[in-house]
């Protein structure tokens, strides 16, 4: 699978090359792919054109703004509405996140291929499993009718990495259909049928768009991966005035080339000027055989142990 991925790549390479003449003087390049918009933080996402409605757009909550828990599209309104209370979603939204059991096994092969069976034994009728390609990105399509009547509408798009990465996207419509109306169903059939590989424009747009920041925070992380034994060790510097302490933490699961490099998320409690906040954060991390020593260590102040990693404060 990783020549003919390499050689694919290669082929694209070379038209984006005689591309850049074509693009050269022209007076209305977009200011960044939408696709980039859609999915922030995922370094190679599909380079396509995703057929949507122009009021979609990416919904984003105060406590996740990694978007660990996926990707929310639809209307601004109608996705806040959702993230407040579910039961109230009255029109359609479509989630998208990194797939974690299916994985694309060959340039036009997934690993649920052919494997209905579990979806029949859970008492799911009438599965329609449908193939197709976004450009040179192929996805599989299932449709089935759950145990208690309502419908299911989900896909699967293959990132052509050699590590089997796909991204998985479902459509999600008021609790109180059994399917969705005519037209959710049409937001969903377009986005499938009709999103299409990126233009020459958007495809040089899009290798320019640098990747989001994260947000600005009061203290820096420096964390290390011990390899025998899976522990963290993760030295916070701060100020004197600020503390810090981790809660918990979670290793995001890559599957290999969604993201750049791999990393950890923390939940951390912040304490600046008598005000305690909660905030999320991503950093990367560097494996390691031992931990590296610091001096902070000398002060058993600055040393909290935590059952799967340590905390090294540093002001």
């Amino acid at each position: 699978m990783g020549n003919s991925f390499r050689f694919s790549f290669f082929i694209l390479a070379i038209f984006l090359s005689f591309g850049l003449f074509a693009l050269e003087g022209s007076s209305q390049i977009k200011s960044e792919a939408r696709i980039s918009n859609l999915l922030p933080y995922l370094v190679r996402p599909p380079l396509v054109d995703p057929c949507l409605p122009l009021d979609f757009t990416l919904g984003q909550r105060e406590d996740d703004p990694y978007f660990s828990h996926g990707y929310y599209w639809g209307n601004a309104k109608t996705v806040k509405s959702y993230f407040e209370d579910p039961s109230s979603l009255n029109s359609c939204i479509i989630r998208a996140q990194v797939s974690t059991n299916v994985t694309q096994i060959g340039l036009d092969r997934f690993s649920n291929d052919g494997k209905t069976n579990d979806l029949t034994a859970a008492g799911f009728t009438e599965i329609m499993v449908n193939k197709g390609k976004w450009g040179i990105f192929p996805y599989r399509e299932v449709h089935a009718k759950g145990p208690k009547g309502r419908h299911y509408y989900q896909l699967w798009v293959g990132l052509n990495e050699e590590s089997g990465a796909t991204i998985y996207f479902q459509l999600l419509y008021p609790e109180y259909l059994n399917e969705p109306t005519q037209n959710q169903k049409k937001v969903w059939n377009d986005f499938i049928k009709k999103t299409s590989f990126m233009s020459l424009q958007d495809l040089m747009v899009f290798h320019e768009v640098k990747k989001p920041q994260a947000p600005e925070v009061p203290c820096k992380f420096f964390v290390e991966k011990r390899l025998y034994d899976n522990r963290y060790a993760i030295m916070v510097e701060t100020q004197s005035q600020i503390e810090i302490d981790v809660k918990e933490i979670r290793e995001i699961n890559l599957l290999s080339g969604a993201f750049d490099k791999p990393c950890l998320e923390l939940q951390v409690s912040i304490r600046e000027n008598a005000q305690v906040k909660s905030s999320t954060f991503q950093v990367d991390f560097t494996p390691v055989d031992e931990f590296t020593f610091h001096s902070c260590l000398l002060n058993p102040k600055s040393l909290k142990i935590h059952p799967d990693f340590f905390l090294l404060l540093k002001k």
